[in-house]
């Protein structure tokens, strides 16, 4: 059967949260590799040219996954990346040989990429959630809104960062009212309602906005808030024992490649 091999190429931003940013060998999800220097991301795929669609379409998912998981991470720690498709490539009819991505920025000569930035290490830790999260929709949904109330700025944070609460409800059922069960929630995670009602009033507020509303001052700071939807996160990703942590060895997918200022990245064999 003819396999091609695909690399579906994407822009990071903004560049100022970027520079550090440097991985490879690293698995999304079964039959995806990537790797990333800067603001590059490449994602990997070889198989029948007729799933080209299929897959260019679960790279981009992917791809909005590592950033969203990124934004878990990277809180306290550092900005909110954003991600956009710029480019695919397919080399068709592929037998077992080595393809080579190179980056050529010029920065590469004057700033080299030290391997144990901890900004690296952020994103590849966002990397190994993104793989643990494949089968949870909503626990993906929980940190795209994360990733969204990170963004916000205005009084739609308290709105996106409730929804994270909900999300993670989810995972553990819904009620007849189609509702996230919260009383499971609850007892899974050995918290209670009252632990989460700054969540739920900032997040009703936000919902149902009035300028009387608007007016009137949050009784819940907005760092108030999206530190309580991260401990949402982190007390369900402990709870599932979700593989989280930092990894020294990346998964043997066949990818070569470099963490200095060496031009070639990464080598895929389909």
């Amino acid at each position: 059967m003819t396999t091609s091999l695909f690399a579906f190429n994407f822009r990071l931003g903004p560049w100022e949260s970027c520079l550090n940013l440097n991985f490879h060998q690293v698995e999304l999800a079964p039959g995806f590799g990537a790797v990333c220097t800067r603001d590059h991301l490449a994602i990997f795929w070889a198989g029948e040219p007729q799933r080209n669609e299929e897959a260019r379409s679960s790279a981009h998912q992917l791809a909005r996954m590592l950033v969203h998981s990124h934004a878990y991470y990277s809180f306290n720690r550092g900005g909110v990346l954003e991600v956009e498709p710029v480019t695919w490539l397919e080399i068709r009819s592929c037998d077992a040989r080595e393809t080579v991505s190179g980056y050529m920025h010029p920065t590469l000569a004057t700033a080299p990429l030290p391997p144990e930035h901890p900004e690296s290490i952020v994103l590849r830790d966002a990397a190994a959630l993104t793989r643990s999260l494949i089968n949870s929709v909503p626990l993906q949904l929980a940190v795209a809104d994360f990733h969204v109330a990170r963004r916000e700025l205005g009084p739609y944070s308290a709105f996106y960062a409730f929804r994270v609460l909900e999300d993670v409800g989810f995972q553990f059922g819904a009620t007849k009212q189609d509702k996230p069960d919260s009383g499971a929630m609850n007892q899974a995670l050995k918290t209670n309602e009252e632990k989460w009602r700054p969540l739920t009033e900032a997040g009703t507020a936000a919902r149902h906005l009035s300028e009387q509303k608007l007016q009137r001052p949050m009784g819940t700071s907005r760092d108030q808030l999206l530190a309580l939807a991260h401990e949402a996160l982190t007390l369900v990703f402990a709870h599932l024992g979700l593989s989280t942590g930092s990894f020294n060895e990346p998964a043997n997918l066949g990818i070569q490649g470099t963490h200095s200022s060496s031009a070639a990245l990464a080598a895929v064999r389909p």
